[in-house]
């Protein structure tokens, strides 16, 4: 099960329900994740994911080999139940990349509005408009990319 909600920023959420214990899942999660850094070499092939797994929560992305500033970011939060657990699942963008697309979007809107006013056109407007438009297509598309990588290897282990 899963949701779109209508966000500026890229973010995607779903929920999983198994019916394994979520000690289980917890541990399935922690074979898999490597504490280091996030830019490392492949060298381990049992960790396919960098971050950190606590009781009933865990933060983690890809293990890449290179910067990538669409990478999902996953946040869950594993809640037990009589017959397994339900596993809540967020995929966001990393904080900085947050603030990134943020701070240009207003740079891009601020400009044009200005120069919409100083030449009291509103051609500019338009223009940072579409570009605006354009930087979020672009954001959107890549994170789309790497969720789908992310998202297919998360719910293979979870469900095997």
């Amino acid at each position: 099960m899963y949701s779109r909600e209508v966000t500026i920023l890229p973010y995607f959420q779903e929920t999983v329900i198994s019916t394994q214990s979520s000690e289980y899942i917890i541990s399935k999660i922690d074979a898999v994740t490597s504490s280091k850094l996030l830019l490392q070499n492949q060298n381990d092939p049992a960790h396919f994911f960098t971050g950190w797994v606590r009781e009933g929560r865990f933060r983690i992305s890809l293990k890449i080999n290179r910067p990538n500033n669409y990478l999902p970011l996953v946040i869950g939060n594993i809640e037990p139940t009589s017959n397994g657990c339900i596993v809540f699942l967020s995929y966001t963008l990393f904080p900085t990349t947050k603030i990134f697309l943020i701070f240009w979007n207003l740079f891009v809107l601020i400009v044009c509005i200005t120069a919409s006013y100083q030449y009291k056109t509103f051609l500019y407007g338009a223009l940072g408009v579409l570009l605006i438009v354009f930087i979020q297509w672009i954001a959107w598309s890549n994170f789309n990319l790497q969720l789908k990588r992310t998202r297919e290897l998360l719910i293979n282990i979870l469900i095997h």
